[in-house]
């Protein structure tokens, strides 16, 4: 009999790696039949849904339903695996890094290469609202004057977005120090800008809904490779900037309904404007 590494790249062969090195390091253990159990597979959505967005865990758990759906005549799987690997359509709530949260990345002096390759990667995301895939390819030949442009290499859509001199300056460095064109692991990405983050200080207290319950902790813990884009999305948003505009910029081809998943603005948030209006109605 096959054994689940090789069911899963017969079936999924593009994606068998990821899955099941996500699955391997939540459980501290190999991927085996034998270790798909209730607990190990919580523990793996549970990994999977702080590491990268919501649409592509619910896309990685179907993934893995269908391959233990294929099998489960063969094998003894718990009972309701099924369930445990689909996702609520609830939605989540993520964090955004303010203007002065990302300007402390930004002042941040990294102790090693990793730590400035993936700081600037960052840093870049939150101010131009590309992908990460589009950003470690940025260079100067992107850069028109006052502004930015280039083609999404998933979506193939250009993108032009007013430029910031820190965008700028960490282009320049990037080429400087030959990281254009390098990536990390997602695991080893989020485990490095988390560490940055709570250096220098965003350690705020939140509470989040996050697939289907209540979460507690300070601020860096939640931040993630697709905390930059939402940034992006959310600090553009509070300053009034038309969403269709933000959508353009973000290259987003589902129109605003996907940009609107991306802007995490709290209540709290919302203009005085709107906040004086309201209260005329007593």
């Amino acid at each position: 009999m096959e054994t689940l590494k090789q069911a899963f790249e017969n079936k999924y062969p593009a994606y068998a790696k990821r899955i099941l090195s996500t699955f391997e390091k939540a459980n501290n253990c190999e991927a085996t039949w034998e270790n798909i159990t209730k607990i190990n597979l919580d523990k793996f959505v549970k990994k999977l849904q702080k590491e990268v967005a919501r649409s592509s865990s619910k896309v990685y758990c179907a993934q893995f339903k269908s391959v233990l759906n294929l099998y489960s005549d063969e094998v003894d799987l718990p009972k309701g695996f099924a369930e445990m690997l689909s996702i609520k359509n609830d939605r989540s709530q993520n964090v955004f890094l303010t203007d002065k949260e990302i300007q402390r990345l930004i002042d941040y002096v990294p102790i090693s290469d990793s730590e400035r390759l993936i700081r600037n990667q960052f840093v870049l995301s939150c101010l131009c609202g590309a992908r990460h895939s589009d950003v470690v390819m940025l260079t100067e030949e992107n850069i028109f004057g006052t502004t930015l442009r280039y083609v999404s290499r998933k979506t193939r859509i250009e993108a032009q977005i007013p430029i910031a001199p820190a965008v700028k300056r960490i282009i320049k460095e990037n080429e400087a120090y030959g990281f254009v064109g390098q990536e990390y692991s997602l695991t080893a990405y989020n485990y490095i800008i988390r560490e940055i983050c709570k250096k220098v200080g965003i350690n705020e207290k939140i509470k989040l809904y996050q697939g289907g319950r209540y979460v507690e902790g300070e601020k860096w813990e939640y931040v993630a490779s697709h905390t930059a884009r939402r940034s992006f999305a959310s600090n553009l948003f509070l300053q009034g900037i038309d969403i269709y505009l933000i959508s353009k910029m973000m290259g987003h081809v589902g129109g605003i309904q996907q940009t609107e998943k991306y802007i995490c603005v709290p209540l709290t948030s919302v203009s005085i404007e709107l906040k004086s209006y309201m209260s005329k109605f007593a």
